[in-house]
């Protein structure tokens, strides 16, 4: 953008503000809803998957951490937002609020599973659960904004 004139820091850095909350709006509310609904059921499986003793429970974790792979360069697509893995327009706050609880239950699952044997059938719903909502909440909250 080109501007004819001298610009003040206050517009300066109305105009930085502005230009990230668009920046962030654009890339939540372009996540679809299948990628949260897909996104969470595959981090909710390979929970489950994770904990399970077979050798071929371990391939059905590889198998799905692909497929999670696979969504998110069809998302990444989708949405037209082409952010690589280091730089996103999610802030710190808003990464730690979507991963943190399904990591937390992932984490206590790991210790319930020693002492309850439907612990992971139950840990992988709630993976499921507050990640696909976190995400549908957020790209919701987004559009509000």
């Amino acid at each position: 953008m080109e501007t004819h004139g001298s610009i003040s820091a206050d517009e300066a850095a109305a105009a930085l503000v502005a230009a990230r909350r668009s920046r962030a709006r654009v890339a939540w509310q372009g996540y679809p809803t299948w990628y949260w609904l897909s996104t969470g059921a595959c981090l909710g499986v390979f929970s489950y998957a994770m904990l399970l003793p077979g050798l071929w429970d371990l391939a059905v974790a590889v198998v799905v951490a692909a497929v999670l792979v696979i969504v998110a360069r069809a998302a990444s697509r989708a949405r037209g937002v082409c952010e690589g893995w280091v730089r996103s327009a999610m802030t710190h706050r808003e990464a730690i609020v979507l991963g943190g609880p399904a990591a937390l239950v992932i984490l206590g699952d790991a210790v319930a599973s020693k002492f309850v044997s439907w612990s992971p059938i139950v840990a992988s719903v709630l993976v499921f659960v507050l990640y696909a909502g976190t995400g549908l909440i957020l790209g919701a909250r987004s559009a509000r904004r």
